[in-house]
């Protein structure tokens, strides 16, 4: 957690937002641990199909940390919370059509005034592509990441969900000090926006 720009990011990003947050892909709650510890209240619910870390992540939640909700749920199935929402590191484990479907389904969830944020690689073809690619190949032996093909989308696949009259969009890159190629994609929906029914 001290090397990953990610939590520190997403902390500043969330830090003045009172809307419940929805962590999709969450893995063992580490975000959601970080974000209370440093003072997030909102409600946040965690999202992941792995039982074993829905179950690591409310163990640890268990008489330490007020409204945690963690439940075992596949991303490509309905997500019915709303709020603010975060997809970190977890696109490029879907195939191409369900990474569209499930960036449709989220981008109707975002909370008008609310965000989604994404980190994931965009298939730049960089060195810096390269080198994530094979990190996470070699995650997938050695963890227990998905055990899935890997298919990293362009920054205009990414895009493609979020109309620009609905929301604003912006990507940075955001590696820090590793050599991947991570970027934050930052969608934010206009106040006035109408979330469609």
């Amino acid at each position: 957690m001290r090397s990953d720009p990610i939590f520190p990011a997403a902390f500043e990003l969330l830090r003045e937002s009172r809307q419940p947050l929805v962590d999709v892909g969450c893995g063992v709650g580490l975000l959601a641990f970080y974000l209370r510890e440093r003072n997030f209240l909102p409600p946040i619910s965690g999202l992941d199909r792995d039982r074993r870390k829905i179950e690591r992540a409310n163990a640890v939640a268990a008489g330490v940390y007020r409204d945690l909700d963690f439940i075992e749920q596949d991303v490509c199935e309905s997500i019915p919370q709303t709020g603010n929402i975060v997809l970190f590191d977890l696109l490029h484990y879907l195939r191409p059509n369900d990474q569209a479907r499930l960036l449709d389904r989220l981008a109707l969830r975002v909370a008008p005034g609310g965000m989604l944020v994404i980190r994931d690689c965009p298939r730049d073809g960089n060195a810096r592509f390269w080198l994530t690619h094979l990190a996470e190949r070699f995650a997938q032996t050695t963890t227990w990441n998905m055990k899935a093909t890997l298919h990293f989308p362009t920054r205009d696949q990414i895009f493609a969900a979020f109309a620009e009259d609905q929301f604003s969009r912006t990507v940075a890159p955001l590696w820090g000090r590793t050599p991947f190629n991570n970027h934050l994609f930052i969608f934010r929906r206009h106040a006035a926006a109408t979330v469609p029914a």
